[in-house]
């Protein structure tokens, strides 16, 4: 017993003294190596033998990286958010602990992602790649794919676009198998949707995706890039889709669950796939009961941008199957189900966006003025303790930090309304007028009594512009050639379908339409109201001319002119939706205008030489 004492005793004091040992540079160049329990606590125990010693906030951070990487998130935010305040503490900020901050931000980021927090999120991951770019971490790539993943969630699909291409120019990021093939299917997704000039690019990427999956043992995302290439084909070649679609299926097969895979929606989509198949192999009835119990089932808690998307494809293959039936009536109501969900759906978003911020402004709101507050009474009782004779001077001060407070609180309220107004804005873009929506629909379910053709080749039409209408709400800028296509659908409907009457189009050809991106959704609200509130008075036959012309650099000059009844200054512009419409449309314009330094042009006249109204704007524009 006593030799066994004596060992005990010798291997504490040596354990002892090579702990001793420790130095800040030793702490500095410790190596998690691997990052796992053992080496957390024994990079603890170093810590602490010696108080002098500068590692926690390494420690902390190393610490909920590796509880993010065991799945136990609230440990990773728990020990993340002790690591910032560590660092925050510190007098001397050492630059090895500020570099250990990067896998405490990145953490944060990536759990709040999951919660689908996507704007606290990118808050964090932002952080985080600031340090991971300022010392050269190989992390930098994963937290670029996350942030990429942020704004494709949040329809920001420029930036996700931009953040996917600096991934996949990284090589080390390439190296794993599961992070270039989701990189590579996300850049397919991307420039299949917005970028109409690349769509070759798109199926570049599709099939890098599905040669790397097919070379590795990762086969988890192969099923949905077969999935996403068959969506490519869906619109030009029927065959092609089949063929995705069916390999789409069978891959499915090879699909193993796991923590990072998100099982239910892959199998939701792969019914999805087999529907397509079933309608074009005369399996449509089959296809429509499956279809319609997933949109029964999953309509009413759809929660995001994904869910809504899964939802749409849904109604979209019920509309298909539906007239694959000729059962066309089915297939407008249909439709008209699928505007009521989109409309509902955007209008849910808006009001949680609007409710949340709202919330944020009032809590932050709240904590400024209580620090005001407190520093203001604190400077006043040091100000009258130390000099009882400079009363006067203490009030004028007083004064001036309340009138600091106010301007500051002026500030704040003209943000949160500027806020409030875009948010309104992209409410009022995403929302096609109920009424020509109704009118639309009731003409469909006319059509269907005199003329099936024809009214086949009006759904077909009428679902074209509400896709084009929905897709431009979706982003801040829009190709003009997009914004003139769903013009042009739009007036086709209403000359052909609703109302009789000419319209012309006519675009300065120096114009190139796909490299110029302006704001969605400005120039129809005014050719609808010309349509009801101009033409319909006419004496003769309505026309209705729409013309762009480029200004400068930076704005063009949209003219919308009719030969109605003209404008004569004491008319008012009836229905809550239009005058809404206008009214908001004329605030984009001056807030665009302000932003590129031009003054705000929107002008309504009565044309000189003819009957009618002319509306005169400046629409600002960006090259891509």
């Amino acid at each position: 017993m006593k030799r066994i004492a004596i060992i005990m005793i010798m291997w504490t004091t040596l354990v002892q003294a090579q702990l001793d040992q420790y130095n800040q540079i030793q702490i500095d160049t410790f190596k998690f190596q691997p990052l796992d329990n053992e080496n957390l606590k024994l990079f603890k125990n170093i810590l602490e033998t010696n108080n002098n010693l500068l590692g926690w906030t390494k420690y902390y951070s190393y610490l909920g990286y590796h509880k993010l990487r065991t799945k136990e998130h609230d440990s990773a935010i728990f020990y993340s958010k002790k690591a910032i305040e560590y660092f925050d503490k510190m007098k001397i900020k050492h630059p090895n602990e500020e570099m250990s901050l990067t896998y405490a931000y990145y953490s944060l980021g990536y759990i709040e992602r999951l919660e689908e927090l996507y704007s606290k999120s990118t808050t964090y991951l932002l952080r985080a790649f600031d340090l991971a770019d300022k010392f050269k971490l190989e992390i930098k790539p994963y937290i670029l794919s996350s942030l990429a993943a942020n704004h494709l969630s949040l329809g920001n699909n420029e930036l996700s676009l931009f953040y996917y291409q600096r991934c996949i120019k990284d090589s080390n990021y390439l190296i794993s198998d599961q992070a270039a093939i989701s990189a590579f299917n996300r850049l397919g997704l991307l420039y299949s949707k917005n970028y109409l000039k690349y769509r070759d690019s798109s199926l570049y990427y599709y099939h890098k995706a599905i040669k790397r999956s097919l070379g590795s043992k990762y086969k988890n995302n192969l099923s949905a890039v077969y999935g996403n290439a068959a969506e490519w084909f869906r619109a030009s070649n029927i065959d092609s889709a089949l063929w995705y679609y069916r390999k789409s299926v069978a891959a499915y097969k090879d699909f193993v669950y796991d923590q990072n895979s998100s099982h239910n929606k892959t199998n939701n989509y792969q019914n999805l796939y087999q529907s397509y198949i079933d309608i074009h192999e005369n399996k449509a009835e089959i296809a429509i009961v499956h279809l319609q119990n997933m949109i029964d089932t999953m309509k009413y808690s759809v929660k995001n941008r994904n869910e809504r998307d899964l939802i749409s494809m849904a109604y979209e293959n019920l509309i298909m199957a539906f007239e694959k039936e000729g059962r066309l009536y089915n297939a407008n109501r249909t439709l008209k189900d699928q505007v009521e969900f989109e409309v509902d759906f955007n209008k849910l978003q808006m009001r949680q966006e609007l409710e949340k911020l709202q919330l944020d402004f009032e809590t932050k709101k709240r904590e400024e003025e209580i620090n005001q507050l407190k520093k203001e009474s604190e400077q006043t009782n040091k100000i009258l303790e130390q000099q009882r004779t400079i009363t006067w001077s203490s009030i004028a001060l007083g004064c001036l930090f309340l009138g600091l407070g106010g301007l500051i609180m002026r500030q704040r309220t003209t943000g949160q309304k500027m806020k409030e107004i875009t948010l309104e804005q992209r409410l009022l873009r995403s929302q096609m007028n109920p009424h020509f929506l109704s009118n639309a629909l009731n003409s469909g379910v006319l059509l269907m009594d005199t003329d099936k053709e024809k009214a086949k080749l009006y759904i077909l039409r009428l679902a074209k512009l509400l896709r084009l209408t929905l897709e431009n709400s979706r982003t801040d800028l829009v190709a003009l050639g997009d914004e003139i296509q769903a013009l042009q659908s739009f007036l086709e409907l209403q000359s052909n379908f609703s109302q009789n009457f000419d319209f012309k189009i006519k675009i300065d050809p120096k114009l190139d339409q796909e490299e110029i991106l302006i704001p969605p959704m400005l120039i129809q609200p005014l050719v609808e109201n010309a349509i009801i509130h101009g033409i319909s008075g006419a004496f003769e036959r309505g026309s209705i001319i729409v013309e762009i012309v480029k200004i400068d650099t930076k704005s063009l000059l949209c003219t919308v002119k009719d030969n109605g009844q003209g404008f004569d200054g004491t008319q008012t512009i009836p229905g809550e939706h239009t005058s809404l419409s206008l009214s908001i449309l004329k605030e984009r314009l001056a807030i665009y205008n302000k932003k590129n330094g031009k003054p705000a042009l929107f002008e309504i006249n009565n044309q000189k030489n003819q009957s009618g109204a002319e509306i005169v704007f400046a629409v600002p524009y960006k090259h891509l």
